[in-house]
């Protein structure tokens, strides 16, 4: 298994890009939103997931963590392929995906060319069931600690996507918990706290 590829772009093609490392030529699958960040001669550091289907073996390349983590997430849903989950984060961040499940709003999910109203229905209903059952979501934050005041609803919003991210519930409020959140949506405060959490 090849957790990340570190290398210079060596090409640029529609939906990938050729990375060079050790003198080898790595093709990796990556988002539309990738792309548009990354150009020729670059030394970039990919996330990658492997594919490995009966006549073909594929990479795909994430720039963080969190948005090779929502791959997995989408593709463990049935009818979600490789094509339909880079098709949701070209259009869609990490902290998007997560809220649009967190508060089934799956028509945001349908700005994803190719993803109708059912699948992205199937998306929301399967993923939030599983997210909210597991042991992630297993401790909330109680009433009486500090996420109960204002602007509450949009921070436990934003503990409960960085949980399903994968960080601790520790990390997770203590990001949530040290940035200005007067004024500010859910989204804005999951893209605030992944940037801290980036940086620790």
């Amino acid at each position: 298994m090849i957790s990340y590829i570190i290398g210079e772009v060596a090409e640029i093609a529609d939906g990938a890009v050729v990375v060079e490392c050790n003198s080898m030529g790595y093709l990796i699958n990556v988002s539309n939103a990738t792309i548009t960040r990354l150009s020729q001669g670059d030394t970039i550091k990919l996330h990658t997931a492997m594919q490995i289907r009966e006549n073909d073996l594929s990479l795909i390349g994430f720039l963080t963590k969190e948005d090779a983590k929502i791959f997995d997430m989408l593709v463990s849903v049935s009818g979600v392929g490789t094509k339909a989950a880079l098709a949701i984060q070209s259009v869609l961040d990490a902290s998007q995906v997560i809220l649009a499940i967190l508060t089934e709003e799956a028509d945001e999910l349908c700005r994803a060319q190719g993803v109708g109203k059912k699948l992205a229905s199937r998306i929301v209903l399967e993923l939030k069931d599983k997210l909210k059952s597991s042991e992630t979501f297993a401790h909330h934050v109680t009433p009486q600690q500090s996420l109960a005041t204002g602007n509450g609803d949009a921070k436990q919003d934003a503990v409960d996507a960085l949980l399903a991210l994968g960080y601790s519930r520790a990390e997770s409020l203590r990001a949530v918990m040290s940035i200005d959140l007067d004024g500010m949506s859910s989204e804005q405060i999951i893209r605030q706290a992944l940037r801290k959490l980036a940086v620790n």
